[in-house]
């Protein structure tokens, strides 16, 4: 019979969060998830917002130049 083997990791700190994802996106997460073998749809969405956050511009209005925030 084969060992059962636990593997501690690091454990991140999390908040429980509900919000509304539109169902063509949340179909777009879990197909991009399932095809690259990723270890989870959350850690999926955290990424992608920490990607997002880091690279945020936002389009000054008075000047039109764009500011990167961050």
């Amino acid at each position: 019979m084969a060992d059962f083997i636990i593997k501690s990791r690091k454990r991140k700190d999390y908040t429980q969060f509900t919000t509304r994802i539109e169902t063509d996106t949340l179909d777009n997460i879990k197909r991009i998830v399932k095809d690259n073998n990723l270890i989870s749809i959350n850690e999926f969405i955290n990424d992608c917002l920490k990607f997002a956050i880091d690279n945020l511009k936002i389009l000054e209005e008075e000047n039109n130049d764009l500011k990167k925030l961050g």
